[in-house]
């Protein structure tokens, strides 16, 4: 007679009903359920049975469940119960679902640090309070929803790769011996900020002990060598700090590389600091930011700190003068000429819009090609004052405008991808999430609420 498999059992305890198996972990087959008594979700955690008759392990996931229970913090799995089924310890926790950070390779810089302040606070609860976290590593990294992660050990990997996989974050000195300490924890985060930035494991190999001997032996390499597009020394100056070989050399436990990763997101959050991209030399004194628009560097130098400047001189001026001051008159005569003739069919447009109530295409005005603000009538842009943004969302559907700041507000409407709106107010952080009050015209009316800050890009 076979051994009945957990679905094929009546509910744990009266109430978990097996849905699916999912995976498993170091030590916990992990299956979908359905909480019958409160109507919801949840993950089952059941010790593998071909580890359960090993006394030393089953206290160790007794031990773990109890350290989970005692933990509280947004990133890290809430722990509704436990127990025990046919001789296997099991614990039952919140159900979530989504993609693991290895998944989705090299991420931009704001969505790294949003990421990164997410694990690095969860990390540093646990650290607090004694209890263990899980393993460090972008497969125990799961994107939720609207930029919230989770740290879990994830049942996404098979069990015999798990070692290797964390091989890839383990600090030196574990290697050599020596005890666990919050140090250590703070290089494994580094490395993972390394790899979030740059869609590269660092220190990487097919075989665990090799890949933890490299630790011992083999230099970190920076932000800029592996992705050349990056560039700030204050990023590259936390990450060494956070990766160096001595552990009395890093930051010293993750509630302080939590501060320093506070300090820098809000930096790099600011409009006057935009973080910098070098172009190639073709690009000639223009540069890039980090949301794609191309500015000329002396206007950009003025409004960056000294350590963020580019190494580049201005353009030397020829010898012929006059006839580039002519071709410049031309140039500006041709641009006058296309802004009244734009402004013209503006104005025929809105007359016949509001005598036929018929709407016609608007026409993208280039403002910031001629350096000039143009008024709202001419562009065609949201009513009201405040900065212009759009909605610049990666999902089809678009972007969900809330009643209030929060990831559980209510939903007033969706905006689609490009949509231009006006910020009211913010941002303000909650729920790990930078939200800001906009106003949108949809339809023939405006409309006002919170949006995601990471989704929207200034016009």
């Amino acid at each position: 007679m076979s051994t009945p498999t957990p679905t094929d059992l009546p509910p744990l305890q009266g109430r978990y009903r097996i849905l699916d198996r999912l995976g498993a972990s170091r030590l916990a087959v992990v299956y979908s359920a359905y909480d019958e008594r409160l109507q919801r979700r949840v993950l089952v955690h059941l010790m593998r049975r071909d580890l359960a008759n090993q006394a030393t392990l089953r206290e160790r996931f007794r031990q773990e469940a109890e350290h989970h229970a005692a933990r509280t913090h947004r990133s890290l799995l809430d722990v509704y119960d436990s127990g025990e089924l046919a001789g296997r310890p099991f614990i039952i926790t919140e159900y979530v679902v989504g993609r693991t950070l290895r998944d989705l390779g090299a991420l931009s810089l704001e969505d790294a640090l949003l990421y990164m302040r997410q694990i690095v606070g969860a990390v540093a609860v646990c650290q607090a309070t004694g209890a263990p976290h899980p393993p460090i590593s972008s497969t125990n990294v799961i994107l939720v929803e609207d930029g919230h992660v989770e740290l879990l050990e994830s049942w996404q990997i098979a069990p015999e790769d798990v070692a290797r996989d964390i091989a890839c974050y383990r600090p030196p000195e574990r290697t050599a011996g020596e005890p666990v300490t919050p140090a250590g924890a703070v290089y494994s985060l580094g490395i993972l900020l390394i790899e979030l930035l740059s869609g590269k494991r660092p220190i990487n190999g097919t075989d665990a002990q090799q890949i933890a001997q490299a630790h011992l032996s083999a230099r970190i390499p920076s932000i800029a060598e592996l992705q050349p597009r990056l560039y700030s020394q204050d990023l590259e100056q936390l990450l060494r700090q956070a990766t160096a070989r001595a552990p009395q050399q890093r930051i010293p436990d993750a509630a302080m590389f939590s501060q320093q990763l506070d300090a820098l997101y809000t930096r790099f959050s600011g409009d006057t600091q935009r973080f910098i991209v070098q172009e190639q030399p073709s690009m000639g004194d223009r540069v890039r930011t980090e949301t794609g628009r191309l500015m000329q560097a002396p206007a950009i130098r003025k409004r960056l700190p000294a350590h963020m400047q580019l190494d580049t001189e201005p353009p030397l001026q020829a010898a012929g003068a006059p006839p580039q001051r002519a071709a410049v008159g031309l140039a500006i005569i041709g641009i006058l000429f296309f802004v009244v003739v734009c402004g013209a069919y503006q104005l025929g447009s809105l007359a016949v819009e509001r005598l036929a109530n018929i709407r016609l295409p608007r026409v993208e005005l280039p403002a910031a090609t001629l350096g000039v603000q143009l008024p709202d009538w001419l562009t065609g842009d949201v009513a009201g004052d405040g900065e212009l943004f759009e909605i610049a969302i990666t999902a089809e559907e678009g972007l969900n405008l809330r009643s209030a700041p929060g990831l559980n507000t209510q939903v007033v409407t969706l905006l689609p991808n490009g949509t231009r709106v006006r910020r009211i107010a913010g941002p303000q952080i909650v729920d790990g999430v930078p939200w800001m009050k906009v106003r949108a015209h949809i339809g023939d009316r405006d409309i006002e609420g919170w949006v995601s800050a990471n989704y929207v890009r200034q016009v």
